[in-house]
Parts: C-alpha cells; sequence; structure tokens
C-alpha cells in the first residue's frame, strides 16, 4: 500500500496522521455549514456544490445548484436578472457540454421553470409544489400531442418538458403552480424519463381572434407589476402598441421592437437597478435573454396583457431523426402569453438569429465540426444557423410569408395606398386597414387634406354614424363581396381651423350631397382560411378557426363533408368531432359571401412485426412497429393474443414476446382503430433445425451401434433427448437475437458516422480511423476468444483473457484523465471529472465505467463487454490523438486538481447560457 492511502509506517500506525486527517475533516465541515451564511446573496461555494440539494434551495434561485440567479436544470424559487455567479455570469456560458438528450415527436424548447412575481430586479415563483404521481392534470388532450424521451447527463433538479405536460414516467414528481415539473431529490446524471404533453395552437390568426376574457385570477395574478417599475414604461408601451387590435398583436408589436432597437450581445454589465425592464427598454443599449424576456413580460402587463417569465433550454441541435442533443449554451429564457381558451402560448423576443450564430461559434471553438439548428420561436417565426431560414428570409420567419409583420395590425402594408383610398366627390375617404369582412375601420373622411367634420358616413347604403372633429368614424365592413362607402354633409355646414387652411377659400366650407357610389367601392376578400388546432386522427376532436385578412368568420355556418353540424363562435371557432373512419374529410365555412374549406387526412393505423432472430420462433422476441401516415404513433397499446404487452415508444416501436404456439395475432390500438398482424409457421420454422438435429442425433445413434456402444447408453442419451433438444433452441434462440441485436447496433452505428460525414461533422480520415481501429478489436477479440478457448482446454484459464480486457482498457482510460491520483476516486468521481474537466466523450467514459464497475465490483462475465469496451477506449484514443496533434498537448489541463477545485458533477458549470 503507497504513502498515500495508508496510515501505516514501519508496520505501526501513524496516530498523528490520523488526528491531522480527523481535523482536517472538521474544517471542513464547519465551512460548509459557515461560508454559505457568510457568502453574499447570489453566489454559491464549493462546499455547497459537493451536497447534494433539495429542490428549492435559498432565494438565489438555485442556489448550491451552481445555476447563479438561473440554473436551467436546477431552478430556485427566486432568480435574479443579469446576476453572476462568482464572477461569471451564469447566463453568458457557452458550454459545450451536453446537459440532456431529448428523443421527441416534436422539436419544442424544454421548459424546466416558470415565474409569475415580479420584483424589479429578478422574478420569483408563488405557490408551493404540489406532489404528484406523474400525472400532471395540466393538459386538457387539445393541441398536438407530443411525446418525449429525456436523458438527463447531468444531476438534476427539474425535468425538461414541453408544454403543456400531461404525464411523466416517475412517481417522485412535484408540480409547481406555472406548471414546472421538479423532482423530490435531485436526479443523478444517466436519468431517463419520458413525457407526454399537449402543445397548444399558435397559428397567428387563431391567436389574433382569442380575445381578452381573462379567468380573473389569471389578470390579477399575471398583470401584476411593483410600484418601483419605471414610470416611463407604461406610456411609452401605451404609445408603441396604439395599433394593435388586440393582444396578440400587442405582443409581436413589443416583440419587434425589442428584436429590432436591441442588440444581442453577452458582454453587456448588470445595471444594478431596482427596475431591469425599464433600464434595458431606455438605458442600455444590448443584452442577452434575461433582459429581452423580462422587457416583454413587464410592456405585456403594462398594457393588461397576462405574461409570465419561463426559463429552460431551446431546441438545440437535431443530431439524429428525431434526437435533439441539448448543451449549456442551449440554456435560455422567454416569454408565455395567455390566450383565452387557448392557454400559455410561447413568445421569444430574443433575436434568434444573432443567438444561434453565437452558439455556433462556441460550439466550433470547443468541438469538432459544424453545428447546426433550427428553431421555432415566437408564432409564425423560425430561425436557423444556416444563411436563410426555410423561407429564404435572413434571420427570421414572419407570418409563414417570408416577411416579419412588423405593423401591429396584422394587416399587409402593401395595401397600404390606393387599396384604401377612395375619391368620393370632392371627399378623399380613407380606411385604416383592408376591408375584411367583419372587421372594425376607421374612415376618415377629408377635403383637400382638411377633416370633414359632422359628415353622415354609410357602408352599402346602411348608416354607420357621423364623423367627429377629426373627420373619423368606426364601423364593420359588413360581409359583401363589395364595400360601397357614402358621405353626405347635409347637415350644418362646419367651419374649417383657419390655421391649417391653404387660402380664404377653404374659410368656410359649402355642402356637399351623396358623393357618386361608382367612385367609393372597396373590393371585400372573400376566401376565408381555415386553420386546425389538434391531431387530425380518426375519432379525435379538432378546433377549426376561420378569418379572413386576420379578422374571424363569425356565426359561420360548419360543414363537415357537406352536413352541416354547427356555427363559429364570436371568434371564428368551432369545434369538430372527426369521424372514426379513415380517409379524407372536408371542413368547410360559409357566411355568403365568404366560404373557405380545407380536407383534413385521417390516416389507417398500420403495424408491422420484425423478428429479432433470423426466424420467428416460439418463444424468442419480436419489434412492433405502429405508424399513421408513415408517420410513428406513439402510446399505442401492443397486444400478443388479446394480452396486453406493453406500448409504443417515441419511435412508434415496441418489443414483445411470441408465446410457445404455432401462430400469435399481434395487435395495436390508438385513436380508436386497430391494426393486426399474425405471426403464423412457428412452429413451421422451428422444424427446420428440429429435423437437423435429429438427423445429426440419427446418425450419431447408427455410428455407435456400429462402433459397438452399448444399447443400454444409446436408450438413456434417446430419453433425455426432449430435454436435450429443448434446451439447445432455447440457448439457440438467445444467440440468434444478440447476435442480430450486435447486427442492428452496428447498423444504426455505421449509418450515424455516414450522417456525420454528410454533414461535415467528421471527416473521411476519421471515419477511416475508426473502421481500423474497429476492425483491429474484432482481430484482437477473436484471438482473446481463442487463447481462451486453449486455455479452457488445459485448465489453465485463470483471471485474465475478457477481465484482462477491461483492467488494460481502464488503466489506458486512467492515462487519459488529469487527475494526479485516479486510483484512489470512485469510478464515478473518475468518470465525472472525465467528462466534465477533461472533455473527453461522455458515451465511451461512462461504458468504461459501467462494464470496470460491472466486472470488479459485481462479479459479471466480462465477455459481452468486451467488443463495446475496446470501441470506447478507441474513440478515447481518437480524442486525444486528435487533440495532440492539433497542439493541445492532451486532454484537459490538470489545475483544477492541483488547485482543489471542485471535481464533482455538482462544481461544474450548471449556470444557464443564452
Amino acid at each position: 500500500m503507497s504513502d498515500d492511502s495508508s496510515f501505516e509506517t514501519d508496520g505501526r500506525r501513524d496516530y498523528p496522521r490520523v488526528l491531522a486527517a480527523l481535523v482536517c475533516l472538521l474544517a471542513v465541515v464547519v465551512a460548509a455549514t459557515a461560508v454559505p451564511a457568510l457568502a453574499p446573496q447570489g453566489t454559491t461555494t464549493p462546499a455547497e456544490s459537493l451536497v447534494p440539494q433539495p429542490p428549492d434551495v435559498g432565494d438565489g434561485g438555485g442556489a448550491g445548484s451552481g445555476a447563479g440567479g438561473l440554473g436551467a436544470l436546477n431552478p430556485g424559487s427566486q432568480t435574479g436578472v443579469g446576476g453572476d455567479l462568482g464572477g461569471q455570469s451564469a447566463m453568458r456560458s457557452q458550454s459545450a457540454d451536453t446537459h440532456f438528450v431529448v428523443q421527441s415527436t416534436s422539436a419544442s424548447y424544454w421548459r424546466t421553470g416558470a415565474y409569475d412575481v415580479y420584483e424589479g430586479d429578478g422574478w420569483a415563483r408563488s405557490g408551493e409544489p404540489t406532489p404528484t404521481d406523474g400525472d400532471l392534470g395540466i393538459a386538457d388532450g387539445r393541441g398536438e400531442e407530443v411525446h418525449y424521451r429525456v436523458r438527463l447527463n447531468r444531476s438534476a433538479t427539474a425535468l425538461p418538458t414541453v408544454w403543456r405536460p400531461s404525464e411523466v414516467s416517475r412517481d417522485d414528481v412535484l408540480l409547481t403552480d406555472a406548471g414546472a415539473v421538479r423532482a423530490e431529490a435531485a436526479l443523478p446524471g444517466g436519468t431517463t424519463y419520458d413525457g407526454v404533453s399537449y402543445s397548444p395552437e399558435r397559428d397567428p390568426d387563431a391567436l389574433r381572434t382569442a380575445g381578452t376574457d381573462y379567468p380573473e385570477g389569471i389578470r390579477e395574478r399575471y398583470t401584476q407589476l411593483p410600484a418601483e417599475t419605471d414610470g416611463r414604461l407604461k406610456p411609452f408601451t401605451d404609445q408603441l402598441t396604439a395599433d394593435a387590435d388586440n393582444p396578440y398583436e400587442t405582443a409581436r408589436t413589443i416583440e419587434n421592437w425589442l428584436e429590432g432597437n436591441k442588440e444581442y450581445s453577452l458582454g453587456v454589465d448588470e445595471p444594478g437597478g431596482d427596475d431591469v425592464a425599464g433600464q434595458f427598454v431606455f438605458d442600455m443599449e444590448a443584452g442577452y435573454c434575461e433582459y429581452y424576456a423580462t422587457s416583454m413580460a413587464t410592456m405585456l402587463r403594462t398594457q393588461d396583457v397576462p405574461a409570465r417569465y419561463v426559463v429552460g433550454y431551446s431546441t438545440g441541435e437535431r443530431t439524429a431523426e428525431d434526437t435533439y442533443t441539448v448543451r449549456g449554451m442551449n440554456a435560455h429564457a422567454w416569454v408565455e402569453v395567455y390566450f383565452p381558451d387557448r392557454g400559455w402560448v410561447r413568445f421569444d423576443p430574443t433575436p434568434g438569429q444573432e443567438r444561434l450564430e453565437q452558439e455556433r461559434e462556441s460550439y466550433q471553438e470547443q468541438r469538432s465540426g459544424d453545428y447546426e439548428a433550427t428553431e421555432t420561436g415566437s408564432p409564425g417565426e423560425e430561425f436557423s444557423t444556416n444563411a436563410s431560414d426555410a423561407n429564404g428570409t435572413p434571420g427570421a420567419a414572419g407570418d409563414g410569408d417570408g416577411e416579419i409583420d412588423e405593423s401591429g395590425d396584422g394587416s399587409d402594408d402593401a395595401t397600404d395606398g390606393s387599396d384604401r383610398e377612395r375619391s368620393v366627390g370632392e371627399y378623399t375617404v380613407r380606411l385604416n386597414r383592408s376591408a375584411a369582412p367583419g372587421a372594425p375601420v376607421t374612415v376618415s373622411v377629408t377635403r383637400n387634406g382638411l377633416p370633414v367634420g359632422g359628415a353622415e358616413v354609410t357602408f352599402n347604403g346602411e348608416r354607420v354614424g357621423v364623423t367627429d372633429e377629426d373627420g373619423q368614424v368606426v364601423g364593420e365592413v359588413p360581409y359583401a363581396e363589395t364595400l360601397r362607402v357614402d358621405v353626405d354633409e347635409s347637415a350644418d355646414p362646419q367651419l374649417v381651423d383657419v390655421d391649417a387652411a391653404q387660402s380664404t377659400d377653404l374659410l368656410y366650407a359649402p355642402r356637399q350631397g351623396t358623393a357618386d357610389a361608382d367612385d367609393s367601392t372597396f373590393d371585400v376578400p372573400t376566401n376565408a382560411t381555415l386553420s386546425v388546432d389538434g391531431d387530425a386522427v380518426t375519432g379525435g376532436e379538432v378546433t377549426v378557426t376561420a378569418t379572413v385578412d386576420g379578422v374571424p368568420v363569425r356565426r359561420a355556418a360548419l360543414l363537415v363533408d357537406g352536413e352541416r353540424v354547427g356555427r363559429t363562435d364570436a371568434g371564428g371557432q368551432a369545434a369538430v368531432a372527426l369521424p372514426d373512419e379513415t380517409g379524407n374529410v372536408t371542413v368547410r365555412v360559409e357566411r355568403d359571401p365568404v366560404a373557405g374549406e380545407r380536407t383534413l387526412r385521417l390516416a389507417a393505423l398500420n403495424v408491422s412485426v420484425t423478428p429479432t432472430a433470423p426466424l420467428a420462433l416460439p418463444g424468442t422476441g419480436v419489434v412492433v412497429e405502429a405508424t399513421l401516415g408513415g408517420d410513428p404513433v406513439p402510446g399505442a397499446t401492443v397486444t400478443v393474443d388479446g394480452e396486453r404487452v406493453g406500448g409504443t415508444a417515441v419511435d412508434g416501436t415496441a418489443t414483445a414476446r411470441l408465446p410457445l404456439a404455432g401462430a400469435a395475432d399481434v395487435a395495436v390500438e390508438r385513436h380508436g382503430q386497430r391494426a393486426e398482424q399474425t405471426v403464423g409457421g412457428l412452429f413451421v420454422n422451428l422444424a427446420a433445425p428440429v429435423l437437423a438435429a435429429l438427423a445429426v442425433l440419427g446418425g450419431a445413434a447408427l455410428l455407435a451401434r456400429r462402433s459397438g456402444i452399448d444399447p443400454a447408453t444409446i436408450d438413456r442419451t434417446l430419453r433425455r433427448l426432449p430435454d436435450m433438444l429443448a434446451t439447445a433452441l432455447v440457448a439457440l434462440g438467445a444467440v440468434a437475437d444478440r447476435a442480430v441485436g450486435r447486427l442492428w447496433a452496428r447498423a444504426r452505428l455505421t449509418a450515424a458516422h455516414l450522417r456525420s460525414l454528410a454533414a461535415g461533422r467528421r471527416s473521411p480520415g476519421e471515419l477511416l480511423a475508426a473502421l481500423r481501429d474497429w476492425l483491429t478489436a474484432r482481430r484482437a477479440e477473436v484471438r482473446s476468444a481463442a487463447a481462451g478457448a486453449t486455455a479452457a482446454a488445459t485448465g489453465d484459464a485463470g483471471p485474465e483473457g475478457s477481465h484482462a480486457t477491461v483492467r488494460d482498457a481502464w488503466a489506458e482510460f486512467l492515462e487519459s484523465v488529469s487527475l494526479r491520483r485516479p486510483r484512489i476516486r470512485t469510478p464515478a468521481a473518475i468518470g465525472n471529472h472525465a467528462v466534465e474537466r477533461d472533455d473527453l466523450p461522455a458515451d465511451a467514459v461512462w461504458t468504461l465505467v459501467d462494464a470496470f464497475r460491472a466486472v470488479e465490483y459485481g462479479d459479471r462475465n466480462p465477455d459481452e463487454r468486451v467488443a463495446e469496451v475496446r470501441e470506447a477506449v478507441a474513440e478515447i484514443r481518437r480524442t486525444v490523438q486528435r487533440r495532440e496533434g492539433d497542439g493541445e498537448g492532451g486532454t484537459g489541463s490538470t489545475a483544477g486538481d492541483a488547485e482543489g477545485v471542485d471535481e464533482s458533477p455538482a462544481g461544474a458549470d450548471a449556470g444557464v447560457a443564452d
């Protein structure tokens, strides 16, 4: 035993060293309890990061989690805005370390916390979390159903979910009032859980029609502002949003102003005042997501629009089909805005293109290859790391046509000319927006540039009202193909403002009769647009919203396949119950002359069953896949011969085992449909190996008889034949199952390598090096197996062979770790240091850790781990060699260990990046 790990000197115990160790231990305990009490608010200490913390620690938004004012995986009950952690802003972290990986049926933002109380310099969460068994009860089943599986790569007290979560596959979680999911105790890295959410409607036209009928509790709680709020903020926002007709346009106007007038930058100083929102709007030129989200939420509240501050992670990088790798630099803050009957909808005021470009630069500084990400921020907005987005517009897409609508009234600025203005005799009539049916429009009547007051205005012969002193009157556009505006100034003549007049001829306005109708006609659009909220599946229900130029089509007839089933409400909405049969369904809305329709395709459910062995045999496994219109169907019930055996996962697949029978009926059920496939001929498939075995045994018996072997011995062998045959079949099935599984895993890995090559993340040279390492490992495996067989035959097996392979791989791995004395650390601590400090590939590191622990401490057979151990150590070797070739001088600095810096996962950067 070395001096580093022994308290014995020349065979005697060294009691002074024991006493010194106890004194040091006592000092650590005292520091862990005393230092946090003396530390400044918003900071953390090394001792705190070593001790597991409950979900709500202190007032610093996750103090002790390494999260500072906002820990994306460890958010607390309070969070500052613009704060820092030990001199380094938690929000500015651009770490490329993976925090978690998500398999999801839909790309989204991954939500971990929400705050309702604005305190001027930060946010707080009111209410206490409620224990739940995983059935969250938030979602009402409306919206897009999203299934996802999350694997945490580091410790977390919050579970990333998609808004609105319905259930998670854990029974030890808490639910906050704002719908964030938390763990009762910190979850370790490696934790995996499944979730189901229902994403709310995000169609801009539908949100424009939502109205302002907020529940009283929502209005009171989410429009609150402290007395210290900057007094300039409300008048400024009033003026900014003066032309907004609804809360959606108010939100888009504020968002567009912030994106267009503030620069995105991580290099800003903390303002340090009592109102971050006011300081950002009026005094700061640049900021990052904390500032943008806080300012937008506060500005919305000045307009009595409910809004809250939300934290978590943006989408991250799509690294495989339906798989997203989410890193520290993806940690983010945004805003949720409440819409009646639709709930909370995400808005992201931070300039998305600039943020993603910053992430790409940080990624390329720390990793090889490119960083490609595409995100959907606010409704109708998309941005990516490509030079232009899917619509061909640099930066962000607007309302689906490649442009951002910044007018605030939802109308097309292209119509802001002659289409809104007509000459009616000596008058000029102008509308403030397009003449969409049912839209409230402001009519301005002027003559020679001067407003005409007291004039009667009619729409299609129906009286609207009399213009005021500004020459304006408000009316509603009728449901007609054209709008004729007439002006009648038959009342007393109106004096014109002398100062505004151009000549004395205008000081007295003469009477005017009704203008010529032919000159005063506006075209009215009558083609309605239908948006659908919800999954169009058999037996389901969707919400249809009908609009014309952003204006709801109210009290219109709703028809499904030509049959009238209801009417749209004041918001242009109606619920549609879909039939149980598959096929196309036509939904139509009519209010003469306005009409519009949309065809929904109700796809049929399909199932495929693939044996994991070369043949489908009794008792072997199968992979069941459910699809709907070619898309995977998660959450489908799987039955074998009528007995439920499980449900499909995010990718629409599940595993099952065939019964000991000649055939089996495998079925999936979802959305009121049932798809079934019969797997037959199981015993027939079994006949070939059975007959071959019988032939071999018969030949052996015949040979034995001719060789003079005792018939009694043959008789005993034949009596044992059924048992021997059954054992052989089971073993054969297991071997075949395992072989197919390994081949499938290798095929998927090869496909991933090829995708990386196509995307430019790996070079051809790296792939060739990986192939050479794999072939070398295969040859070594064959030689090792041969040597093991020889040793077994000679009775000299010993502890070598596969055990030695795992131990040798572990020894080589330790040489790549920057710890000074790794052999006195646990395998988990070494693995955490290798991933967090030395930036070695996480999957390879944990493969080695798991294999070493299983072999050394778990008394497991190492044979099944040899192949993956060799691949893991080869990947680590390539990483080290690549860095040495780039001049980095190894796997990482040992300064952290030498200086006594915390090496545990909790001590690593757990801050939120933007």
